[in-house]
């Protein structure tokens, strides 16, 4: 058995594109899916994909392992980011196949399930509905009321836990969120924006109660003295963890050190030795590493590195549905797995991607039992629909 083509199809997700990779073999109907969604450049991760694949047809696609290492070879002199992202989405279709051919899913390949169901929180909770509203079909929300209505669909659905953003609320003029201010380039924390952020997150507190967990998710967005701010004032609201980046491991743990409020850092990590410095300094209660920029034969790999050091993984999942069986099928096999991010306000055509769309039920994503991946993607709906442009996705 061979590897006889790889594909790339790069999709609407309602609002980010959606990047997939198809590795066809020799085997009549035998096909691997992956997933390298990069929401700003899917056009240079899939060019990378097709460069790869040079080095991968002709292959054995059983030799997931093997192709990983050959492909990090091969890009070492440009290593992370896009190369990764590309490699990443070829590794997770190999996985897929590998269960098929064993007749196995990919969870039970990586060593036997942990668990049978996985907690989720919801993520972009309220933001989402704030900004792309009208395109997901989904309720606007521009108030504190708003905030309180969608607090009570989150317990009526049976989440457990939100993660949530900046978000323009009307009736707190005082709390400004602009673009302008949250991408402020000298990384302070304007008394408008640390407003906007109490105002957010103590109206999901207020609504929620005592036992949801909330996170705050700023991403690169301030340096080490107003992230560590934000925490400390945060700290009232016993949050979950408040999610911010840096590339600075050193910084990191000097705003851990600086406050009780969780930190939980990663997403735009790549490999063990993008996670040493941090994980050796204890920078942080939780990684959140990318298994569609890191791929399952890396993934699983960081995931048992984080064990050893007693730090719990969250994958970073607001990609598409294929992203969501990847980084199951990881996380239901290690024993440091916390909670799965997933963004319930998604596209409302993505199971009709799916011949087989996962389950949740109360807040829990249930394993499937299926060979691979536990679905396969239909190629016939990718074609119906292209990417566009997503003003305002970040």
């Amino acid at each position: 058995m061979k590897i006889t083509a790889i594909k790339t199809f790069i999709v609407d997700g309602g609002f980010r594109p959606w990047t997939f990779v198809k590795v066809e073999t020799s085997e009549p109907g035998l096909v691997g899916w992956g997933d390298c969604t990069d929401w700003g450049a899917p056009g240079p991760v899939t060019a990378t994909v097709t460069r790869f694949a040079d080095f991968v047809v002709g292959r054995d696609p059983m030799q997931a392992e093997a192709i990983w290492w050959d492909l990090s070879a091969a890009s070492a002199r440009h290593s992370g980011g896009i190369a990764s992202k590309a490699a990443s989405g070829i590794d997770s279709a190999l996985w897929d196949i590998r269960g098929k051919v064993l007749g196995a899913p990919v969870w039970q390949l990586l060593g036997g399930k942990l668990r049978d169901r996985l907690r989720l929180y919801w993520s972009h909770c309220g933001s989402t509905r704030a900004r792309w509203s009208e395109a997901l079909g989904v309720p606007k929300v521009e108030t504190t009321d708003d905030l309180r209505r969608l607090a009570d669909e989150v317990v009526e659905r049976g989440y457990t836990a939100i993660k949530t953003n900046f978000i323009n609320l009307k009736d707190r003029p005082d709390a400004i969120y602009t673009r302008e201010i949250y991408t402020h380039p000298a990384g302070d924390l304007p008394p408008a924006l640390l407003r906007n952020a109490e105002a957010v997150v103590g109206t999901f507190r207020n609504a929620l109660g005592p036992d949801v967990g909330i996170a705050l998710d700023v991403a690169f967005e301030f340096k080490l003295g107003a992230a560590a701010k934000l925490a400390r004032a945060l700290e009232r609201y016993d949050m979950m963890w408040l999610e911010t980046e840096t590339l600075d491991p050193d910084a990191l743990r000097m705003i851990r050190d600086s406050t009780s409020t969780p930190i939980c850092h990663g997403e735009s990590l790549f490999g063990t030795q993008g996670y040493r410095p941090y994980l050796e300094l204890h920078a942080q209660d939780v990684i959140m590493p990318d298994l569609a920029w890191n791929g399952i034969t890396m993934g699983k790999k960081i995931a048992d590195y984080a064990n050893t050091y007693d730090v719990l993984i969250s994958p970073h999942n607001c990609h598409s549905p294929l992203t969501t069986l990847i980084s199951a099928a990881v996380a239901a096999t290690v024993p440091n797995f916390a909670i799965l991010e997933l963004d319930v306000d998604d596209a409302p055509w993505r199971d009709d991607l799916l011949t087989h769309p996962f389950e949740v039920e109360n807040g829990y994503l249930k394993l499937s039992d299926r060979p691979g991946l536990g679905s396969d993607l239909i190629e016939e709906e990718l074609r119906k629909r292209p990417a566009r442009e997503y003003p305002g996705a970040r």
